[in-house]
Formats: C-alpha cells, sequence, structure tokens
C-alpha cells in the first residue's frame, strides 16, 4: 500500500536505513562495467546466485548487456539521452528494438535474451531490478509526493524503496533520505514506514519482491 496521508509513525524492527556509500561496487558480468548494488538477496551475492537484485550503473558508451539466463529484468533511465535496445532471441523468435530515452518509465525484458545497447545522447544513469525466474518477482511503483507517503510492507515480501528525486525525513534518523539512498522493510510478519518529503515535491522507486 502507498497513500499520500499522513499516520502515526510506526516501523518495524527489521527496518534497515542504506546509503549510498554503503552499495557494494559489482562489475557486471561481463567486465564492461561496474553496477551499485542497493539490495539483493542473498546479500552480496554474485549474478550466478542471486535471487533478486536491484541497483543503479552509469555508462556512456555503445556495449552489450550481460547473458544472464534464468533472470527476469526491468531497466530505467534515470538520467542522461537515453539508450537502444535490442533484443534478440532465434529460439523464441525474438527481435525488439526499444529506446528507452523517458525517465521513469521501466522496461522489462529477460536476460535470456541477447541484448545489445545504442546510445541515444549523453552518458546515462539507470535503475535496474533483476529476479531470478522460479524463485521471485518485482513490482515497480513510482510514487512523486509531497509530505508524508506512507509504506506497507506485506508479510511474505520484501519492499525496498529507492529516492530518485528530492530529499526525506524518517522520524529516528538525523540524516534524511537523500537520492538513492533507500529503506527496505523485510519484516517476516509485514512492516510500516512514514516517509516525509522535505523541501518540495520527492519521487522514489518502490520495489516490492515477491518469492514464487
Amino acid at each position: 500500500m502507498l497513500t499520500g496521508f499522513g499516520c502515526a509513525p510506526c516501523y518495524s524492527p527489521a527496518m534497515q536505513i542504506l546509503r549510498t556509500s554503503d552499495y557494494q561496487k559489482l562489475p557486471w558480468k561481463n567486465g564492461l562495467g561496474v553496477s551499485h548494488v542497493v539490495a539483493s538477496d542473498p546479500p552480496s551475492a554474485g549474478y550466478d546466485a542471486v535471487s533478486w537484485q536491484i541497483g543503479t550503473t552509469e555508462f556512456g558508451t555503445d556495449c552489450p548487456f550481460s547473458s544472464l539466463p534464468g533472470m527476469d529484468r526491468q531497466f530505467m533511465l534515470l538520467s542522461g539521452g537515453g539508450v537502444e535496445l535490442h533484443c534478440i532471441d532465434i529460439i523464441s523468435s525474438v527481435d525488439v528494438r526499444k529506446e528507452v530515452d523517458v525517465p521513469f518509465v521501466p522496461f522489462a525484458f529477460t536476460g535470456d535474451w541477447t541484448t545489445t545497447c545504442r546510445m541515444l545522447g549523453a552518458p546515462v544513469r539507470v535503475f535496474n531490478v533483476m529476479t531470478r525466474r522460479g524463485k521471485a518477482s518485482a513490482r515497480i511503483t513510482l510514487p512523486r509526493w509531497t509530505g508524508p507517503l506512507y509504506c506497507e510492507q506485506r508479510k511474505g515480501e520484501t519492499l525496498v524503496a529507492v529516492m530518485l528525486a528530492g530529499n526525506a525525513l524518517i522520524a529516528g534518523e538525523a540524516a534524511p533520505l537523500k537520492p538513492n539512498d533507500a529503506v527496505m522493510l523485510a519484516d517476516a510478519e509485514g512492516g510500516r514506514c512514514e516517509i516525509v518529503a522535505s523541501g518540495g515535491d520527492a519521487r522514489m522507486a518502490v520495489v516490492r519482491v515477491t518469492p514464487a
């Protein structure tokens, strides 16, 4: 649940504040770039062992994407001139070209496909969500709000809310959430928190990960 109405602040014992400075730097599987891992399961797992992974990356040249069989991917532009993705799979007769040039619009594809990336302009910063088929699935919402935003993590899921723009506060935390900082709720019985935008509009990617 996401709503712009306030409530009495209440928190999950399993709530974690994730700071940009602490994110793992993980080289792409093909060695052509580096991802900044916001959260994953298991934590710090590599591409062949991870059940799900949420992260960001930057790049500025045409490049092939890593082959990640068994992974479902959601790819979203955060800033820059955009890219064109070309996805091919001979077995399933896939031949798709997709321009990803509008921020905050996810494009879903699979790591089984052979995917190449062509730059459309300035270097880009992108948001990636990956889930292993048969292990987990993920849904992204992108609230833009002022004032309080109420987030509820349902029993059995993990909720990761990543700041994309603006600043926000959580009661009990002296330091504000800045762009790329995140909140993770992973209580076995579910949890909730209130995130209050400060200084104007804020925007975040709220990712709900559900075990398969």
